[in-house]
């Protein structure tokens, strides 16, 4: 579940209104709903639906490359976009209206994304930038105000893959110090997780792409709060941090 609550900060995701489909679709369904219409590695969606929901997540920070995550107050998933910069197109706590017909959704080890079909051997491929307006309604002019539901670690399971969550009072131990992202040979950033943990023991991986403007930052000690998407690898849960929200103690 995802909270939401009357925008409190300025007009900035204010300056288009989004119109309507040409051919509208004959009805709305939650995010949670359309998760449950992927049967297999790749599902088609012939039925004439849409959703809604608010950007989450963006390359505004570089956490995610070519994807948005749209949270409505059922849950969240990734929406895989061949658009550089999404930030630009999609801003945090956008309207975004996605009529989901002739759409795919795919399961990638656990994470339920949208797409378009497969060409190749992925589950799903990249929506197409030429296709945005025809599968998208893309508003500014209603932004709201995105909370995370606050969860602990041993709370995480697979019905919160794709959502949006804050983890408090947690640690990274003795990784604090390192940056987010180890090189590879050449000096590149690499994909990296680090892993906190609780009070109690209980860990998770925290997962930060090659592509993450601050992958050289330093994780910070003690403990603190993160905000971010859980995502799932096979049978581990891992959380991806969005919008550099990482609150820790001085």
């Amino acid at each position: 579940m995802v909270l939401f609550g009357a925008m409190m900060f300025s007009t900035t995701c204010s300056d288009t209104t989004a119109e309507e489909f040409e051919s509208a679709p004959h009805g709305t369904i939650s995010i949670a709903h359309l998760k449950t219409l992927c049967r297999d590695n790749s599902t088609r969606i012939t039925d004439d639906i849409a959703i809604e929901g608010y950007v989450v997540a963006n390359d505004l920070f570089g956490e995610y490359s070519k994807a948005i995550v749209l949270c409505d107050e059922s849950a969240g998933f990734e929406i895989a976009i061949d658009c550089n910069p999404t930030a630009t197109r999609f801003p945090i706590s956008a309207r975004v209206v996605i009529h989901c017909t002739g759409l795919v959704v795919g399961n990638q080890g656990g994470r339920i994304i949208l797409g378009a079909a497969p060409s190749s051997g992925y589950t799903v491929d990249r929506i197409a930038e030429s296709d945005i307006e025809r599968y998208m309604l893309i508003d500014r002019s209603r932004p709201k105000e995105i909370k995370p539901q606050k969860m602990t670690i041993e709370q995480i399971d697979t019905d919160c893959v794709g959502n949006y969550i804050a983890l408090d009072d947690v640690t990274f131990g003795a990784e604090a110090g390192l940056e987010w992202c180890d090189q590879d040979e050449d000096g590149a950033p690499i994909t990296t997780s680090r892993t906190v943990s609780d009070r109690r023991g209980n860990t998770l991986k925290i997962r930060t792409i090659a592509e993450c403007r601050y992958h050289n930052e330093t994780i910070p000690s003690g403990y603190g709060s993160l905000w971010g998407i859980v995502e799932r690898s096979n049978d581990e849960f891992a959380l991806r941090i969005i919008n550099h929200r990482i609150e820790f103690g001085e």
